[in-house]
Formats: structure tokens, sequence, C-alpha cells
């Protein structure tokens, strides 16, 4: 058996979209069924923390096994943040076959990251808010943020993103570019509480600071925190009426939740459930019209590997709706 290489082009030539998110809620539903296995990430600093090396980088490996696609894998991604680089970040998926003992495809990571990341998103708004809001604020313009306007644009009916970055002129260029290919408009915020007074709020950036305020938000906001180190204040974090992650222990120790979580300000009975759980039914709490939720998925590396599994397997545009996710 011959290991299987896929390029970007060749990823994002077989990935597709409606699939892939019938893929991803599948695997959430499967993880709180306890069919998944997904370690935490393993996170090495080389200087992104401050300490040595003084590289201002870091590297994460997320192994996972899917028992629905009996596959094994692992996705590597290493940021070199001082590069001077489009897209500072670079990742690499392997699948591995138990049956065979062999590694059965290396798939470039970053294609499949930023199309995985968008699809958590589109599952929080179809699943944790009562209507998909037609406006939705959102938080960055890079790299990830690109992936987050063309895949809801392209799965749900939102009309209008309005896009604040600290970096203007990055915020301007991002609209102008993604304007022409989206059938939502999207626009430059004026300012950070614009962009947060909007029903949905995405905040996708790389900020080690807080970038959203808990009186910007309105009463029944949906905030949506993908970022991996604290984009919310504590004040933003326990407004929230609901808070719901993609897996407990990994959210307590990166993303917007690990900061209170390191200070003791948060613990695991602050977070009131699984998106797995919700999807499975086993979530008691009712969200409400005029309820306000917090949705941080970090990402999990069993995602990566059931979509790339699903690419490698050449069975794309199949349907899975055999499976059932509540």
């Amino acid at each position: 058996m011959t290991t299987k290489l896929y390029a970007k082009e060749d990823v994002r030539a077989h990935l597709d979209l409606a699939d892939s998110l019938a893929t991803v809620e599948k695997t959430y539903a499967e993880l709180a069924r306890e069919r998944v296995l997904n370690p935490p990430k393993l996170t090495m600093h080389l200087g992104d923390d401050g300490e040595w090396p003084d590289r201002n980088a870091f590297s994460i490996d997320m192994p996972a096994y899917v028992d629905w696609l009996d596959v094994a894998g692992m996705k590597w991604a290493v940021a070199t943040w001082d590069l001077d680089t489009e897209i500072p970040i670079s990742s690499q998926i392997l699948l591995f076959d138990l049956d065979t003992g062999r590694f059965t495809a290396v798939m470039e990571g970053m294609y499949v990251t930023g199309v995985r990341t968008a699809l958590q998103s589109v599952v929080g708004l179809q699943h944790l808010v009562s209507d998909i809001p037609s406006t939705i604020g959102l938080f960055g313009s890079g790299f990830q943020a690109g992936f987050q306007v063309s895949t809801i644009d392209s799965l749900t009916h939102v009309d209008e993103f309005r896009v604040y970055d600290v970096d203007a002129e990055s915020a301007r260029q991002f609209t102008a570019e993604l304007n022409p290919q989206t059938d939502a408009t999207v626009t430059v915020a004026d300012s950070a509480t614009e962009a947060a007074s909007q029903a949905a709020v995405i905040t996708v950036t790389d900020s080690k600071t807080p970038v959203l305020e808990s009186e910007w938000l309105d009463d029944a906001s949906f905030v949506i925190a993908l970022g991996s180190y604290r984009e919310l204040t504590d004040e933003a974090i326990f407004a929230a009426d609901h808070v719901v992650v993609d897996q407990v222990d990994q959210c307590l120790q990166r993303g917007a939740l690990a900061d209170a979580a390191a200070r003791g300000a948060l613990t695991e009975d602050d977070i009131d459930a699984t998106i797995g759980s919700v999807l499975t039914g086993g979530y008691s709490g009712e969200i409400d019209l005029d309820d306000s939720t917090l949705f941080v998925p970090i990402g999990l590396g069993a995602l990566d590997i059931a979509l790339a599994q699903r690419i490698h397997n050449g069975d794309t545009a199949t349907d899975i709706s055999e499976f059932s996710f509540i």
C-alpha cells in the first residue's frame, strides 16, 4: 500500500461543504457518545510564551481516532509568527490504517483547518440560536476570517458581515476582496462596538488581550470565540446564559476560557455543555430566544481527521444522512 500525498489544490477540489458539515456534526455527536478519541492538543512553545527559545513560534500536535470512519490520525501545525509570510501557520494531516498498519495519506492541512473552523461556526449558528441572524459581526480579517465569511455565506442565508480589525487597512482590503465572491454584503465596521452590537458575533483573532467587552454585547447575543488566546474579558464570559464548548478539557487549557481557568476564576462547573451533547439531546438546558450564548470551539483534531478521511476515501459527496445526529 502506498501513502497518497494531497496538495492544497487536491483538498480544495475534493472537499464538499455540505458533506463536510454533516461530517463535523456526526463527529461531534460521536465524541459525545464516547466513540471518538480526542486527547487535548499537545503544545510545544518556542518562545511565543516569552520563554526560551526566542523564536516566537509554537507547535501543536492533534491526534485522534474516529470510530465511525475507522481511522487514526494526527494533525501537526507549526506557527512562526516573525516570518514575513502571508500565512504564518503551516500544517499537515497524517492518516493511518489500523488494519494494515500503514500510513495511508499525508495531506496539506491549512485548507482543511480553515474550512473546519468555519464549519464549527455554522454548527453553532444552526443549533445554538433559534434563528440565524441576518447580520454577523466579525472580529479579525486574517486567513481564518476569510473562511468564516465564504463558508457561512455558502451554507446559510446571512445577509451581511460587519468586519472589525485593529488594522483598519487590513479590514478594508479584506472586504474589498471578499465582497465580489459572496452573496452576503461584507462591510467594514466603524468601531468594535458596532461589530459587537450584532445578534451574532465571531471573534477569530490571534490577540492575547481581550478584543470584546461585555458592555458592547446585546442581552441576547450569540458569541463564537475561535481564537487560541484570550479574546474575551471575564465579564463577557460570565455574562452568557449558556457556555458551550467542543471539548471541556481542551477549552480549559487553550482559547477564550483558558486564562480565566488558569487563574481559578473559571472551572469545569462553569461550562454548561459540549456541542456534541447539544446535538445528541444530552443538554438539559433550554436555550431561549432572549438568552445569550457563548460558543467556544477551540478545534478538535478529530474533525480534521474525519474531514481528511472523507476526502481520502473519495466519498465526500456521498450521503451520510443514515447517521443520526440527535
